[in-house]
């Protein structure tokens, strides 16, 4: 995006831009997770499910965090009016959000689903 915002339909469209990169970001996140926690081994003590979760909220804050930093460095400079530029940080603090609580509904669905897998593990222990 190399254009400078000057018009109220170029702010919509840069708005839902951010949106949409800021699932894509959730996506990535999500498939990092996935294979982070694939190559994290099983271990004798039982306590692996804990490396799997601690590096599933990692990534699930530093993607979604790194997009909003991006946004307000990249895109909000390119912005000439003021209110235009409250406005898309008001939208990028949504997106921060949404891309948040996406990343983690959607980590907990596919865990349950995977119940039996590595993934599945940062659940915790499984009851028998």
């Amino acid at each position: 995006m190399n254009t400078i915002i000057r018009t109220l339909p170029q702010l919509r469209q840069t708005q839902n831009e951010a949106w949409i990169y800021g699932m894509i970001v959730v996506g990535v996140a999500l498939a990092l997770a996935f294979l982070v926690s694939i190559m994290i081994n099983w271990r004798s003590n039982r306590r692996d499910f804990m490396y799997r979760r601690i590096w599933f909220i990692i990534l699930g804050l530093v993607f979604p965090v790194a997009y909003w930093i991006y946004n307000t460095e990249a895109v909000v400079p390119k912005i000439q009016n003021s209110g235009f530029q409250n406005m898309f940080k008001t939208t990028n603090l949504y997106v921060l959000f949404g891309s948040i609580i996406v990343y983690t509904a959607v980590g907990l669905l596919l865990m349950f689903c995977f119940r039996n897998s590595k993934f599945g593990s940062i659940l915790g222990k499984k009851r028998n």
